[in-house]
């Protein structure tokens, strides 16, 4: 019977906290290059943005200003707490690195994560139909599908959402015989428990994510949850995929 593997993109299939990490550190040692001895500890810089950034994902969701303006309020909190007025220009930097997260050329140059070129060229043999569904700004997004060629092979359809939850990813999957419809991700919020508020299987292929991901009451007991350390799991074990 043909399968329906509906895909997260994100720390699914390419790399993408590793990216926010980066900055972070960029962004951690200007502000303290930046104040000098009067700036926060670096822990206390990133708890800072943390928090700002998660109060935007909550109020805002997942478009690209997003980011680059909570490091932006991130500075300019830090300047009002200390005092000082933060210069325009400061401010510019402020949002300049954490636009530069978005870098295309790092994308393509490091494509998708380790098996999962070889997972996808598995599972197209197979038959199977092969969905992305993924959480995020549209034209960032659109980038990176691009960027890794994701865009040309592999899926019969792309979605781009603002959100994930159990009635966005059925109609993803636009599948009624839900017994035979798999999630791929790596995230228990917004993969985990969509999946299996929707009646469909999930394979959970844990990954280090931030603060937003981690809201949840860990990973649940379930039949219809199946976690694998590698997405060359899903090709190795296919044959336990009923």
């Amino acid at each position: 019977m043909e399968k329906t593997f509906v895909f997260d993109y994100d720390d699914t299939l390419a790399p993408n906290q590793e990216d926010y990490s980066l900055v972070h550190l960029e962004f951690t040692r200007w502000v303290i290059q930046k104040l000098g001895h009067k700036a926060p500890d670096v822990q206390s810089i990133i708890n800072l943005e943390v928090k700002i950034d998660m109060e935007a994902a909550e109020k805002e969701g997942f478009k690209m200003t997003r980011f680059p303006s909570s490091l932006q309020k991130t500075y300019q909190t830090i300047c009002g707490n200390l005092g000082i007025k933060a210069e325009e220009e400061d401010l510019k930097t402020a949002y300049k690195i954490g636009m530069s997260v978005y870098n295309e050329n790092k994308w393509k140059e490091r494509g998708l994560v380790e098996g999962a070129a070889e997972t996808l060229d598995f599972l197209e043999r197979q038959k199977d139909e092969l969905i992305l569904l993924t959480k995020g700004d549209p034209y960032i997004q659109n980038k990176k599908i691009i960027a890794t060629g994701c865009d040309k092979r592999w899926f019969s359809k792309i979605c781009i959402v603002q959100k994930k939850n159990k009635d966005v990813l059925l109609d993803a999957a636009n599948r009624m015989h839900k017994e035979h419809v798999w999630h791929v991700g790596n995230s228990i919020r917004s993969d985990v428990k969509p999946a299996l508020e929707a009646g469909i299987k999930m394979i959970y292929i844990p990954c280090e994510t931030w603060a937003y991901e981690k809201g949840h009451n860990g990973k649940p007991q379930h039949p219809n949850l199946i976690t694998f350390d590698k997405i060359i799991k899903i090709k190795e074990n296919y044959h336990l995929l009923k």
